[in-house]
């Protein structure tokens, strides 16, 4: 009796007997399946690797803070400029403020009202103890009576500024005049005579005219014998005491011209009040300023007073 694996065992041998006549084809295939695995791994296609080298991976650059990435970068300079532009305006603003303040300074000075000719001040109810007005005027005074007390002071009445300050007109019926000093030299030649050297023959006569029409000389040159262009003349000798009461005439016009320019004030401040743009105790106040300025201005006429005078005094004494 046949055993009835045996048809089955047959059959797994010969299987086994192809499978063994297989392996080595089979290896070979499976070895050539891993290297090919292996290649496609390692090979990346020419258009990948310009396409990576043109537009690089993240992943491919070097790992770093977060602090110094780009977007970082941006932002911290985004910060920067706004702080900047902060920064700037607050500058610019400080420094149209100093502009803005500059401007108002000087058109606080240019503000102040002057007169017509734009020289003197005149008073403003905005600024009602501002006494410029008052400052200018005194100062005008001094001025022009400290140069009338020099004048007398340096030889009487009759001096050569004096004489070269006589007006001379070269023409008939002509309102045009030239001070003498223009036209001639004036010189004194002792004594009480003086001499006059013309520059042109042709103003000799007009300036002879123009002399004896002068109220303060009153009398004709005469023409020199040795020089046709030259007239002496003869001024009257003044005393000691006449020229210390002129010079006391003068200072009592310079007083005269400081009470009416105070005068002239307190009417404006009068005005203020009755028009209720000061108070009562701001008329007070102004009073009392106006009352130390005229009285300090008062004090230079006396010792103008009292020092040209010793010195008239002393030279009539030296007998000079």
């Amino acid at each position: 009796m046949k055993n009835p694996s045996t048809p089955i065992m047959t059959s797994v041998r010969a299987l086994n007997s192809i499978f063994r006549s297989n392996v080595a084809p089979i290896r070979a295939v499976s070895s050539f399946r891993s290297s090919l695995l292996l290649a496609s791994k390692l090979w990346v296609p020419a258009e990948a690797t310009a396409a990576q080298n043109q537009f690089p991976s993240i992943s491919s650059s070097p790992n770093r803070p977060f602090s110094q990435s780009s977007v970082c970068q941006k932002k911290h300079k985004q910060v920067d400029e706004d702080d900047g532009g902060r920064r700037g305006k607050r500058r610019g603003g400080v420094a149209e403020e100093e502009v803005k303040s500059n401007k108002k300074d000087s058109s606080s000075s240019s503000s102040i009202p002057r007169s017509a000719d734009g020289d003197q001040p005149v008073p403003s109810s905005e600024n009602p103890f501002d006494f410029a007005d008052i400052t200018y005027a005194f100062d005008k005074a001094e001025k022009r009576y400290s140069e009338e007390l020099r004048k007398l002071r340096s030889g009487g009445r009759f001096n050569a500024e004096v004489i070269g300050a006589i007006p001379v007109t070269l023409e008939k019926n002509s309102h045009n005049s030239f001070p003498l000093r223009e036209l001639a030299t004036v010189a004194p030649l002792g004594g009480r005579r003086w001499s006059i050297l013309a520059f042109e023959e042709d103003s000799v006569k007009h300036i002879q005219a123009a002399v004896q029409r002068s109220p303060d000389f009153n009398q004709q040159p005469q023409r020199s014998e040795d020089n046709p262009l030259e007239l002496i003349m003869t001024v009257e000798l003044e005393r000691a005491d006449s020229l210390s009461k002129h010079a006391k005439d003068i200072c009592q016009n310079w007083r005269n011209k400081i009470r009416d320019e105070a005068h002239k004030r307190e009417a404006v401040h009068k005005k203020w009040m009755s028009d209720k743009v000061i108070v009562k105790d701001d008329l007070f106040k102004l009073r009392e300023k106006m009352k130390k300025l005229q009285d300090d201005k008062m004090k230079v006429v006396l010792a103008k007073e009292k020092e040209v005078t010793a010195q008239i005094m002393a030279k009539a004494g030296h007998g000079v």
